[in-house]
């Protein structure tokens, strides 16, 4: 019998707090071939690395949605729900590099920028995102990372494939995330608002 150990562990996982290592941010392997336009559509967030932008283990219900214009454009939302309230945040896309995706949100003319690194996919079923943050001053990195799916439920197959990969890889923990909910109690939705200003530098 096949051990999930992300969905194991993420199930009783703890973390609340940003992930975070000494160093430079560590060299990493792309998904290869990615294809930006296949990478289009809903993708469900069943688990994430805590950050302030999704407000720390807060939100639930989270979803992404991407709208890919032409060769390496196009356009995002964002969502999650805290309390019956649907957050959302929209902005541009940009191809930048081997599965490297620049996302551009903008407020009263103050643009910000961050990143996700495609590092797993086979596009229909499940997705493995990966950013980090170099912090000169104190010589440190910060690591975000998604688990998602094309459904709130992820299949067997799939769940295998990705736990595999957490199994052999230098630079992921599966103990550091934390578990999304997609139940009908998180997910009731009461007030939809646009988020119209950065949480935190991160």
């Amino acid at each position: 019998m096949h051990c999930y150990i992300l969905f194991a562990l993420i199930a009783v996982a703890a973390a609340s707090s940003d992930v975070i290592y000494d160093g430079p941010c560590p060299s990493i392997r792309p998904q290869q071939n990615f294809d930006f336009a296949s990478y289009q559509g809903t993708w469900y967030e069943l688990a994430r690395y805590p950050n302030a932008g999704e407000e720390g283990t807060k939100g639930k219900c989270t979803i992404a949605e991407y709208f890919v214009h032409g060769y390496d454009a196009g356009r995002v939302k964002n969502s999650h729900v805290i309390d019956g309230v649907r957050s959302f945040i929209e902005g541009d896309l940009t191809l930048v590099g081997p599965a490297r995706i620049r996302l551009t949100y903008t407020f009263d003319g103050l643009s910000k920028y961050s990143y996700l690194t495609v590092l797993d996919t086979d596009y229909t079923n499940y997705a493995i995102g990966y950013s980090c943050k170099y912090f000169p001053d104190g010589n440190n990195h910060q690591v975000f990372s998604w688990i998602k799916s094309r459904s709130p439920t992820m299949d067997e197959h799939s769940r295998a494939i990705v736990d595999d990969y957490l199994r052999k890889s230098t630079i992921l923990d599966a103990n550091k995330y934390v578990a999304n909910d997609f139940s009908t109690a998180a997910c009731q939705t009461y007030i939809f608002r646009s988020i119209t200003e950065f949480l935190k530098d991160n």
